[in-house]
C-alpha cells in the first residue's frame, strides 16, 4: 500500500541486540505503514528468511504482535495482519488524549528556554517535506510524531512519551491511511497553533487546539472506511 517505503523492511538483518524485538519492531513499523496490508497473511518461515534470522524469533515476535491486537492468530489455519478495528482506535486515541492534555498543560506552565527553537525546526522540517510532490509518509509521521515528543521532553516526561507510542497500534495505521495522497497542510496548521499557545503560556488555547488535532482523524474515518473496506473487517 505504501508506495514510498516499498517493502523496506526487507534485508534487515538482526545485528546484535535481541533478535525477537528486531523482529517485533520490523514487523510492527511494516504493519503501521501498511507494507503488510490488513488480512494479509504472514509467514513465519518467509519472514526469517526475508529477515535473515531463526523462526523462532519471529514466532515469537508474532505472539507479541498478537499480544498488541496487531496479529491475529488462527490454529490450524494462519497469522494473518490485524485490521484496523474502529472500537481499539477510539480507546487509543482517548488514552492519548488524556495524557497529552495533561503534558500540554505543564508545558505551558514551565516553558523550556529551547521551546521556541525545537517548534521552529520541527515546523520548518515538516513544511519542507509536506511541500514534496511525493511526501515521505514515513518521515512525515516522524516529524509528527517528534512535535508531540516535544512537549514531553520539556516538562522532563519523556518516558511517558514513548510508553504511550507503545499503545498506538490502530491509530497510527489509520493516521498513515489518512495521509496517503492527502494535503498536510491541516496538521502544520494544528501545530502551528499549539506551540503558538503553548510558547505564550496560554494553557486554554493551547488545550482547544490540541483536541481539535488529535480529533480530526475522525473526519476521514467514514470516507476510509468506504474507500478500504477490507482493512477494516478481516473478512
Amino acid at each position: 500500500m505504501n508506495e514510498n517505503s516499498g517493502r523496506g523492511w526487507r534485508g534487515r538483518a538482526a545485528q546484535g541486540g535481541n533478535a525477537r524485538e528486531t523482529a517485533y519492531q520490523i514487523l510492527r513499523d511494516g504493519i503501521i505503514f501498511l507494507d503488510f496490508k490488513p488480512g494479509e497473511a504472514l509467514s513465519d518461515k518467509q519472514l526469517a528468511e526475508q529477515l535473515n534470522m531463526s523462526r523462532t524469533p519471529v514466532r515469537e515476535a508474532l505472539i507479541l504482535l498478537a499480544a498488541a491486537n496487531m496479529v491475529v492468530l488462527r490454529p490450524q489455519v494462519g497469522t494473518f495482519v490485524a485490521p484496523i478495528d474502529v472500537r481499539r482506535m477510539e480507546m487509543e486515541q482517548f488514552a492519548r488524549c488524556a495524557v497529552e492534555k495533561e503534558i500540554v498543560h505543564l508545558c505551558c506552565e514551565k516553558p523550556d528556554a529551547d521551546l521556541q527553537w525545537r517548534y521552529e525546526e520541527n515546523l520548518r522540517a515538516f513544511a519542507h517535506y509536506a511541500a514534496q510532490e511525493q511526501p515521505d509518509l514515513r518521515r512525515l509521521l516522524e516529524l509528527d510524531n517528534d512535535f508531540h515528543r516535544i512537549a514531553f521532553q520539556a516538562v522532563g516526561r519523556e518516558d511517558n512519551y514513548f510508553h504511550m507510542m507503545e499503545g498506538l497500534q490502530h491509530v497510527e495505521r489509520m493516521r498513515v491511511l489518512s495521509n496517503l495522497g492527502m494535503a498536510q497542510q491541516e496538521t502544520l496548521a494544528d501545530h502551528r497553533a499549539i506551540s503558538a499557545a503553548i510558547l505564550a503560556g496560554d494553557s486554554e488555547e493551547a488545550l482547544r487546539h490540541l483536541e481539535t488535532h488529535l480529533n480530526r482523524y475522525r473526519d476521514n474515518l467514514r470516507l476510509l472506511e468506504e474507500k478500504f473496506p477490507d482493512y477494516f473487517s478481516l473478512g
